[in-house]
């Protein structure tokens, strides 16, 4: 069926580019478009005659899915002797049926009512726009708003030919509307990616309402950690309706956003709630209402079994939620300030964490040196970093790589953050004596083939994990060192015999976490300048690079980075630097040889995530420094 804009120019009512401004002027609106003929001198009465019949004689739906070659006549001679008639929802019939798509049926709708259809698969929303409109009268009505001006709204609609729901829409935005269309799971599906990448809380929380209920799974507790009397328990929730649904959604919006920790702020006069996503913060919520914020944070308390009435001394616990057909668990800290209590939680979420060795960033080389030393029967396998660097996510990557239910894995942490299926866990209790050295003395008596031991601290800890090292065990550990050099010194520093230390290492790795850029908004980094350059003593070796950053947006949040990855150093314990550690060489020393045989530093690691356009010079320049060329 040919255009309205068609039809005049064949019916030589205006010339072709008088047409396009026209159609232009009034966005497609067939009536708009008249008016404005009405008015226009050169146009004879008689074309405008014409004009106006043509708008009168639009053909039903089912003829323009005929002359479309969705449907043949004898499909709808078959329509006809099922219905009576051609029912009225045909167009939806027809969808439900598989004989044409959802996209089809939008196209033909565009055409029935002679309005313009909208194609969503790659259509740029207006963000401003966007978020000044409710989202539930948007998934209510299901549109999008496309433009706005003084005079009229444009809406992306999937059923513009419902005039008792456009006048409604009138009313309640105040505007007159200007319909197009899109097809309904496509405006569904945008509609859904909209809310879940925005961190705008009128956005996030919209719909607060019609959240349900979070189910809290009450784990039983040992006789000393028990609720002592006046604690309230999970199973107590007196809490309001709306400050339960609150808490629900920031938990919930919190996990579908991939944040690792989600952090309640008390100040003078709000609370304000922000999400730690790719170890940044971003505020999602400011404007709690004041009688809200003592209740949201005994809220959390009651979910963690911790005392509601105790404020003057921090507390820790810990809860279960389901959330999404997986259970999701959350580490609580309560910490006083000078306005109430803070509260931040760590979601420890096994799903997000996936635990795949192939996935934690090692590669090619480094990849295989770290499978084979974690495959071998016995021995340390020690992983290096600072606190948030994802030793852990490293260390029970490999323990899922290597076990097997015929052998015993025992681990002791602090705290345990993933439980793990047919693995023994033991959580470390200081108040109680259980400390890493203590519990590993025990572990070892417990017969197990294989060890993990959250972090060594201290040269108790050090020996003994290393002594069951030597006696026929595979230990994994981690240690708070700055590379893999370091963290000889750090072991040296503990008086460890040399002589056990190169007899119970396999490898030691060292390891940082990398902010990734956006697919979404990659681009040319034109944000280097010279100064940047000159403070970067290894830039010109890399100078020829084709920097690439995220130039943000609402997939990264406008931060240009999406996800993180591990770099590492890895040092495979070779005779050659096990004869050096043994006549105590120095770092320096020890450094040089094993590049020379093929470590990788981090530097390097770093820089190779630039090359590559995975991560910025920007980005590379935080995580790591230049430590010379040997």
């Amino acid at each position: 069926m040919e255009s309205f804009k068609d039809y005049l120019i064949k019916q030589k009512i205006v010339d072709g580019k008088t047409a396009e401004r026209l159609i232009a002027e009034s966005s497609g609106d067939v009536v708009r478009c008249l008016r404005k003929l009405e008015q226009d001198p050169d146009v004879s009465d008689q074309s405008l005659i014409k004009a106006y019949v043509t708008t009168f004689k639009k053909k039903s739906l089912c003829e323009i899915l005929v002359e479309e070659g969705y449907i043949s006549l004898d499909y709808i001679q078959g329509i006809i002797t099922e219905f009576g008639a051609v029912p009225a929802n045909i167009g939806q019939i027809l969808v439900d049926r598989k004989v044409i798509t959802e996209e089809d049926f939008a196209r033909a709708v565009a055409m029935e009512l002679g309005i313009q259809y909208v194609d969503l698969s790659h259509y740029q929303v207006k963000d401003e726009l966007f978020n000044s409109i409710d989202v539930a009268l948007m998934r209510r009505y299901c549109f999008i708003p496309h433009q706005r001006d003084s005079r009229e709204i444009h809406l992306i609609m999937s059923d513009p030919g419902n005039v008792d729901s456009i006048e409604e829409l009138e009313v309640q935005l105040g505007q007159p509307i200007v319909p197009m269309v899109a097809s309904r799971i496509s405006l569904q599906k945008l509609l859904s990616l909209m809310v879940e990448t925005s961190l705008d809380s009128k956005v996030v929380f919209a719909d607060l309402e019609n959240f349900p209920p979070l189910e809290v799974v009450v784990e039983e507790e040992d006789d000393d950690q028990s609720p002592a009397p006046g604690i309230a328990t999970a199973s107590g929730f007196g809490s309001d309706t709306t400050v339960v649904r609150m808490v629900d959604a920031i938990v919930l919006k919190g996990v579908r956003k991939r944040a690792s920790d989600i952090h309640f702020e008390v100040y003078e006069s709000q609370l304000k709630v922000k999400y730690r996503i790719d170890g940044v913060l971003f505020e999602v919520l400011s404007d709690v209402e004041p009688r809200f914020r003592d209740p949201v944070i005994s809220r959390l308390k009651i979910m963690a079994q911790l005392d509601i009435a105790e404020k003057r001394v921090p507390q820790d616990g810990r809860f279960k939620l389901k959330i999404d057909d997986r259970f999701v668990d959350f580490r609580v800290s309560v910490l006083p300030s000078i306005f109430g209590e803070t509260v931040v939680l760590r979601i420890l979420d096994k799903s997000a964490l996936g635990l795949d060795i192939q996935k934690v960033g090692l590669e090619g080389e480094d990849l295989l040196i770290f499978k084979r030393n974690v495959k071998k029967p016995y021995g340390m396998v020690l992983v290096a970093g600072p606190t948030g660097s994802g030793k852990t996510t490293t260390l029970y990557s490999a323990i899922k790589f290597v076990h097997t239910p015929k052998d015993k894995f025992i681990t002791i942490e602090d705290p345990v953050e993933y439980q793990l299926p047919d693995i023994v866990q033991i959580a470390v209790n200081e108040k109680k004596g259980l400390t890493f050295s203590s519990g590993l003395r025990s572990i070892v008596r417990q017969d197990p083939d294989k060890v993990m031991v959250g972090e060594i601290r201290d040269p108790e800890t050090a020996k003994i994990a290393i002594n069951a090292a030597l006696t026929g065990h595979l230990v994994f550990s981690s240690i708070h060192a700055n590379n893999v050099i370091d963290a000889i010194s750090r072991l040296e520093n503990m008086e460890i015999d040399p002589y056990e230390f190169v007899s119970s290492f396999n490898l030691i790795m060292s390891q940082r976490l990398i902010r990734l850029n956006c697919k979404n908004c990659l681009g040319e980094d034109s944000t280097i300048t010279d100064e940047m350059k000159k403070l970067t003593v290894d830039f010109d070796q890399y100078s020829q690079v084709s920097f690439k950053r995220g130039h943000g947006c609402r997939y990264c949040h406008d931060t240009g980075y999406q996800g993180r990855s591990g770099i590492f150093e890895v040092l495979e314990m070779t005779p050659k630097i096990k004869q050096m550690i043994l006549t105590r060489q120095s770092p320096l020393e020890i450094r040089k040889v094993a590049m020379e045989q093929g470590m990788v530093p981090l530097r390097r690691a770093g820089w190779q995530k630039v090359e590559k356009g995975l991560t910025t010079f920007e980005e590379m320049n935080r995580v790591t420094f230049e430590e010379g060329v040997l």
